[in-house]
């Protein structure tokens, strides 16, 4: 019996137990059942056996009674909810999946059907007496099934189409260069652009539309250097660092008959990381601060079930060495088929369906190896977001981190799983290593956002692909779309600055305006505004800088400039800081316009600014170098800031009445500068706190010009910097006497 024919039927009783289950577990105790069924265990216990009909009248019923706490009320409306989520996900018809599996291998026999149904090949669920079938069940088959599959001709299973689910030579390379000092090699940066799209009239002309985009951690020695580059609105809340869950938010007003999208770029560093685990060398862990969590239940997906303690006695036996241990429980889970799965939200236990469902996708065998492992001692924790590889393939994706004592936290993948090699090592790199091709969303599941979702969300365990909600409520997956575009751009000059080499230059930043700015020298408040745009020269053929129409008078700091952190490689000399009253010199990107008005003439995105729109400039915040809107975070969130973006209503002047987002500091850092922009001047010797500015006339030539599809950069530097670097990095011919 090959594994692709081990199924078992997806029992449910086998997780109708946690429906009365406490909370408070011990680290190695079963869930205890409470006596007494609550009103809400009721429901879930109808919805389990497919009475969604008599739980939707019981749960209208207790809604219109007033002695329902808030949590059995809010409990109740999502036991709604869910039922709608499973009909969408079980909506398919046994004539639809008949056509399905005959559009690709021809005709099929009613007993061929039988079969995979009885095999729990064709995935199902009885609905109020109607068997519905899972709407990706087709599709499993070819997953699920070498017999099926045999007669599609040319088609590859999904994780068959990965190139690192199979021995590469990037595991060997990783393997071959770490050490116990250094485990973490073979670094990697990614560019990303991750893009959110609600459906025209998905909610009323004008209402706002919340949406949260997931966003990488920093994370040292696995994921560093995360830099914002640009996003559209420009105005959002970036969460911090620390959050488990972080993510990237956004407001937008709806526009009837329109979509409304909602994009962000980054970049990171990401490393492979591998341990050579001896394991003689293995203790057992005893509950420490640091692993204490780790160790315990965590309903409803880790729980300890008289289910979950049987399979484990079948795989440890009477193994005692943690690694061995681990071992056996990791080859097990990964011996589970991979197969498309159903909505999280929709399962009661996860672990419990990896175990009894014959299949399961990455999160499902990742919960359940989670639970295992706690269960024998072995600490183990979430990690998920989406991988990559040395091709085109992507996808979102869950894996893990195991603790073994002396070595510490090691990543784990259960999903690519043993991997076909006499190496010991390589053979088990996905139990103490991790490839370079992995993007960290996530650092545990079914965390807080910041900010706080306010409706239910789509996906109740991971935040992979996004949330988006407004006042009337959460917008389910159905009412929006989600594209993910990345870039392995390690050998690019788009690098860090502390990472860029003397070969920095403007040509290899692949943008096609560049606005510069030269002032007399680095105390000076005036200077000078200048416009390029990138050409092909006919004879040559090699790109070159042409000078463009716009030519002005510019103010800066009120002391002068100072380096500041951007594009460019770090410079000897003053550096920008927060409060010093100097504009920022260097390489910049130009992000999207912003201004009083609902709308501008220009190439760039804009975004109006509110009274309620703040820049934070306070050091110690979490938003700090953002735009925040009261509205959204608080007031509380925004105190002892001193820069409203509607100066024109807190400070009776028109200098933000149009401007230009100047992506200076982009990874916020703290008091290094924050808030830095092209505006309007007040005169031609009234210096700022650290923008540039200009006359109204020739900032409206600039918005003309300038176009966010030819990556809009910004330099400024003194005459003898701009001299000293001209030819280094490459910069447009200027005449600077």
């Amino acid at each position: 019996m090959n594994k692709y024919q081990r199924f078992r039927p997806y029992l449910l009783s086998s997780w109708l137990m946690l429906l009365a289950a406490v909370s408070g577990c011990s680290e190695n105790n079963p869930v205890k059942q409470q006596s007494k069924p609550s009103l809400v265990s009721k429901q879930q216990a109808l919805i389990a056996d497919g009475q969604f009909a008599a739980a939707r009248e019981n749960i209208d019923e207790l809604l219109s009674k007033k002695t329902l706490s808030e949590q059995q009320r809010s409990e109740l409306l999502f036991e709604l909810e869910r039922m709608q989520r499973i009909e969408r996900d079980f909506s398919a018809e046994l004539g639809d999946v008949r056509a399905y599996i005959e559009k690709h291998i021809g005709a099929v026999t009613d007993q061929q059907l039988n079969d995979w149904i009885n095999q729990g090949l064709l995935e199902y669920r009885v609905i109020d007496g109607e068997t519905k079938f899972f709407r990706s069940a087709g599709y499993n088959l070819f997953q699920l099934d070498e017999e099926a599959l045999a007669k599609r001709e040319g088609y590859q299973p999904f994780i068959e189409r990965a190139p690192l689910y199979a021995l590469h030579q990037h595991h060997s390379e990783i393997v071959a260069s770490a050490n116990i000092e250094k485990p973490n090699t073979e670094k990697k940066r990614f560019k990303v652009k991750y893009q959110l799209t609600v459906k025209a009239n998905a909610v009323p002309e004008g209402e706002v539309i919340k949406a949260w985009i997931p966003y990488p951690r920093d994370i040292e020695n696995r994921q560093e250097n995360v830099r914002y580059v640009n996003s559209k609105p420009a105005v959002h809340q970036i969460a911090g660092n620390d959050n488990l869950q972080r993510t990237i938010y956004f407001e937008a007003s709806a526009v009837k008959d329109q979509p409304t999208e909602f994009w962000v770029e980054y970049e990171y560093d990401t490393y492979g990381v591998f341990y050579d685990i001896d394991s003689e060398k293995i203790t057992p862990v005893m509950a420490t601060e640091e692993t204490r969590e780790f160790l315990q239940q965590k309903p409803p997906h880790v729980v300890f079930t008289p289910e979950i303690q049987a399979l484990s006695q079948r795989i440890v036996g009477d193994e005692t060495n943690p690694y061995k241990i681990a071992q056996k429980l990791f080859a097990y889970v990964d011996s589970i088929p991979w197969a498309t799965a159903i909505e999280y939200s929709t399962i009661p236990n996860i672990s419990e369906y990896a175990m009894t469902a014959g299949h399961a996708d990455c999160g499902q065998q990742t919960l359940l190896l989670i639970t295992l492992l706690r269960y024998n001692g072995i600490p183990a924790r979430w990690q998920s977001g989406w991988e990559f590889s040395p091709t085109s393939f992507d996808t979102m994706h869950d894996w893990g981190m195991v603790y073994f004592a002396p070595y510490g936290w090691v990543p784990m993948d259960v999903t690519h799983g043993v991997l076909e090699s006499d190496k010991d090592d390589e053979k088990w790199f996905y139990l103490s290593g991790i490839d370079s091709y992995r993007l960290i969303f996530n650092d545990d599941y079914s965390a807080k956002f910041e900010p706080e979702k306010q409706h239910f969300r789509s996906e109740t365990v991971d935040s992979q692909r996004g949330e988006v909600e407004w006042q009337g409520g959460n917008l389910y997956f159905d009412q929006w779309s989600y594209e993910m575009q990345w870039q392995d751009v390690s050998d690019a000059s788009s690098l860090l600055p502390d990472e860029q080499s003397s070969e920095f230059s403007l040509k290899n930043l692949d943008s096609e305006q560049v606005v510069v700015v030269v002032t007399d020298d680095n105390t000076a408040i005036q200077g000078k505004l200048y416009s390029f745009e990138k050409h092909i020269n006919s004879d040559t053929g090699k790109p070159e800088w042409l000078a463009a129409n716009i030519n002005t008078d510019i103010v800066v700091g009120k002391t002068g400039i100072a380096w500041g952190k951007g594009l460019h490689p770090a410079q000897p000399g003053q550096q920008k800081q927060e409060g010093d009253g100097k504009a920022p010199a260097g390489v910049f990107e130009l992000g999207t316009a912003f201004g009083y008005l609902p709308d501008l003439p220009t190439g760039l995105d804009y975004e109006p600014m509110t009274a309620t729109h703040f820049c934070m400039d306070v050091a110690g915040s979490p938003l700090y170098n953002q735009i925040a809107d009261s509205k959204v975070v608080g007031e509380k969130a925004l105190e002892g800031n001193s820069e409203p973006m509607r100066r024109d209503i807190h400070k009776n002047d028109q200098v933000y009445k149009k401007g230009i987002f100047v992506h200076h500091n982009p990874d916020n850092i703290a008091g290094n500068g924050s808030c830095i922009f092209i505006h309007l001047w007040r005169s031609d010797d009234s210096p700022t706190l650290g923008c540039t500015a200009m006359e109204e006339d020739a900032m409206d030539a600039l918005l003309t010009w300038l176009d966010k599809d030819k990556k809009p950069l910004m330099v400024t530097l003194t005459k003898a910097q701009y001299v000293r670097l001209k030819d280094s990095w490459q910069l447009p011919d200027l005449d600077l006497n």
